[in-house]
């Protein structure tokens, strides 16, 4: 027996599958789920030939009826572990709309996942299914090849042509993925960014961290396609270098003997390690306490360190004395996005020509690149993107270069930005 329901999905009635099936049009509810992986491909399925409906169509990743007195999260649950033999899935509700064919009218549950891990399409339901490119889809709309449902459905809500735009896009880290107040990527943009990847745009990483203490983005390290790292001194994809930009060793070596003699706390990125100068306690008071840094004191000896090329130095001392150190290391560039330290790293190194040096290694034009950003370090990057933007939350000097400004971090400002542009 299926519930009939009103298209408010209150339920009214009762009926059989024979019934709602014969043309009768009396609008009952089924859960359609969209299996993403995070490439941003589609998993669709094969219906068999011997369905009464639409057979051997292909659709939707898994669709089925809610039973009378079954709530739509429970049928969703029971469909995709009957037709796919998944349930460690995380889902997101998108919408209900009235779907009418011929023979039906139903009140459709829209849910979407990203899914990485094995799919055992059921061998009694259907005849197989595999994942399809957004281009392969959008070549067979029209063909007979989907079932009319899954077409209408992933136009509306997932490929909308004259509304999708795709760009190569680059996130700071803190202060703009993650907020300083939770410090956790708010749930607004996580469901941005997944959505962002699967209707066809990259997304980078673009932080002055050091691979080392990039350790707050598990929740969409599965969406991620490259890196730039110290501010531009180090950009990889996968394991596949695109450049490493080292200080060179005199310049290194006067602001270790700077920190010594003034007695200032200083970080040194080495290619593989970090050293730590803690005698202020600086480094542990912003990085570990106010920052949430982990893996900071994961540190090797500084003499250790400087045998290695160094990416990167973090001194922690107001902005008043920056030009007078920066005028005895002329190889350097400072990027400071907080009040107590700078980022220091070679000429040539910052998160613009690593948005250019990502591009070239990857083969897409720079002005298809959109950059977010809320500090000091990230103007470059704000300047070069073909849309800069800057989170409500940036200081008002990154604000003024910016093209866009977008919401705080803590108020949905990504997910906010990434609809004005049309890209979700």
């Amino acid at each position: 027996m299926f519930p009939i329901v009103d298209e408010e999905g209150i339920v009214i009635g009762q009926a059989t599958r024979g019934e709602c099936h014969s043309g009768s049009k009396l609008l009952h509810p089924v859960v359609h789920l969209h299996v993403f992986n995070s490439h941003g491909d589609v998993y669709l399925q094969k219906r068999p030939v011997w369905k009464d409906i639409q057979p051997g169509k292909w659709d939707t990743a898994v669709g089925g009826h809610i039973d009378y007195g079954e709530i739509p999260e429970a049928a969703l649950q029971r469909e995709v572990r009957e037709e796919l033999d998944i349930s460690n899935f995380t889902s997101t509700f998108i919408s209900k709309y009235v779907f009418e064919s011929q023979r039906e009218r139903e009140l459709v549950y829209v849910h979407r996942t990203t899914y990485d891990g094995e799919l055992h399409p059921s061998k009694d339901e259907l005849d197989g299914g595999r994942f399809w490119s957004i281009q392969e889809i959008r070549d067979a709309i029209g063909k007979n090849v989907f079932t009319p449902n899954f077409e209408s459905e992933f136009q509306q809500f997932f490929m909308k042509e004259k509304d999708i735009q795709r760009y190569a896009l680059f996130f700071d880290i803190d202060g703009t993925l993650v907020s300083f107040k939770t410090h956790e990527i708010p749930q607004s943009t996580i469901l941005a960014l997944t959505q962002a990847k699967a209707n066809g745009s990259r997304v980078y990483i673009a932080t002055g961290r050091p691979p080392i203490i990039i350790t707050n983005l598990g929740v969409i390290e599965h969406l991620i396609d490259g890196y730039i790292t110290t501010n531009g001194a180090l950009c990889y994809v996968g394991d596949e270098l695109v450049c490493c930009q080292p200080i060179p060793k005199l310049d290194v070596m006067t602001c270790v003997e700077d920190a010594k003699e003034k007695g200032y706390s200083l970080i040194v990125v080495g290619r593989k390690d970090v050293a730590v100068l803690d005698p202020t306690g600086d480094v542990d008071r912003i990085f570990r306490q106010m920052l949430a840094v982990k893996n900071i004191y994961e540190a090797s000896p500084l003499e250790d360190v400087l045998q290695q090329d160094i990416l990167q130095l973090t001194p922690f001392f107001p902005a008043h004395y920056e030009p007078t150190l920066l005028a005895r290391m002329p190889q350097c560039v400072s990027g400071r996005w907080h009040p107590e330290f700078t980022d220091i790293t070679a000429n040539g190194a910052d998160k613009g020509k690593g948005i250019l040096a990502i591009a070239r290694h990857e083969g897409f034009d720079p002005s298809r690149t959109m950059a977010f950003g809320d500090g000091g370090n990230d103007t470059s990057m704000i300047l070069q993107a073909g849309i800069g933007i800057a989170m409500g939350n940036a200081i008002d000097a990154l604000k003024l270069q910016a093209d866009y400004v977008t919401t705080s971090v803590d108020d949905d400002g990504i997910q906010r930005a990434l609809r004005h542009f049309e890209v979700i």
